[in-house]
């Protein structure tokens, strides 16, 4: 199978920094459908809470239901402030592993990589140059030898 998404495996710095920028979007997008979902079941459980307590009269299973939607709710806000402050936890670190890898790939990678380049291309135009010399010379265009 053919890997259509080029991995960074050519430097670890690289690969730290966007596997981290990765992480931090994913848990991004969870806290936003953690919070979402939780604040459906809120709403749905006061709603739920709302119309049981409208009853004059409350049977053992009325109380016992609204039991155990209290309960419900306590759970789903309790959940829901755990889940906020681990993908946050979670977030922060893949933030500042991002900067970190950005940071070294940009100042201590690309730079050997941009030298070795010009090198390279310095190479290629002397060796342009000394094949037309030589070009030169074959077609009798070239300096006269003594």
């Amino acid at each position: 199978m053919e890997n259509r998404i080029p991995l960074p495996t050519d430097n670890i710095y690289k690969f730290y920094a966007l596997f981290a920028l990765f992480v931090f979007i994913a848990c991004a997008a969870a806290m936003q459908y953690q919070t979402q979902k939780t604040n459906d079941l809120i709403i749905a459980t006061y709603v739920e809470q709302a119309s049981i307590s409208e009853k004059e009269k409350l049977s053992a299973s009325d109380e016992a239901r609204k039991l155990m939607l209290t309960k419900r709710l306590e759970a789903a806000i309790s959940d829901k402030n755990y889940l906020r402050w681990f993908f946050s936890g979670i977030a922060g670190f893949a933030f500042w592993s991002s900067v970190y890898g950005f940071y070294r790939w940009h100042r201590h990678v690309q730079p050997t990589i941009d030298e070795a380049q010009r090198i390279q291309i310095d190479i290629a135009k002397l060796n342009l140059i000394k094949l037309q010399l030589e070009v030169d010379k074959l077609q009798g265009k070239g300096v006269d030898t003594p």
